[in-house]
């Protein structure tokens, strides 16, 4: 029989999914398409919601989402907008250390595809369902936990506005905002 404190000490995935107001953003900064030198932004558009972290998350559904995780854990970052990315979308690009302790080791983007995955069947309205499944690619920002302390760090995002005909995103612009974690 395993023990409830063997459990607490194994790796553990800490999944973190990072919701932008992009009419927000949009209507308080101005575009900006340099990718190298993304623009800083106020906490008023980002929401975080995070499963997997060892002591409840403070700051669930913020911008300032500080969650706890043990050296060895993986986390995984994925972006979307508030319009679940068919409107404005959003990919989170990046995930750098700012000040603290460097707690993270590097971060690279994680692409899955499913094969059947579900997506609402248009013929089956008003409910969707039976879902269609379909091909679908998911992304992610991933890293792993490289050693205790506190790392203030900056997530860093690619806009994308869907033009007046509505069927196209383009790049409005590259954003960042900075939380933090603890690792014990």
């Amino acid at each position: 029989m395993v023990k409830d404190s063997e459990l607490k000490a194994s790796a553990q995935q800490v999944n973190v999914l990072v919701v932008i107001d992009t009419d927000y953003v949009k209507a308080h900064y101005p575009p900006n398409t340099n990718q190298s030198s993304p623009q800083g932004i106020d906490h008023n558009s980002q929401f975080m919601i995070c499963t997997g972290s060892r002591t409840p998350p403070v700051g669930q559904g913020t911008a300032d989402l500080q969650f706890s995780a043990n050296v060895g854990d993986f986390v995984s970052f994925t972006g979307t907008s508030i319009y679940a990315n068919s409107d404005d979308a959003v990919i989170i690009y990046g995930i750098n250390y700012w000040q603290g302790d460097k707690v993270f080791n590097g971060f690279e983007s994680d692409l899955t595809t499913r094969a059947g995955a579900v997506m609402p069947n248009p013929a089956s309205q008003p409910t969707g369902l039976p879902a269609n499944q379909e091909t679908i690619t998911f992304a992610s920002y991933d890293s792993r936990i490289a050693k205790g302390g506190l790392e203030y760090f900056y997530v860093y995002f690619a806009l994308y506005s869907l033009d007046s005909s509505g069927e196209k995103q383009n790049l409005y612009g590259y954003f960042y905002w900075d939380p933090s974690v603890k690792v014990a």
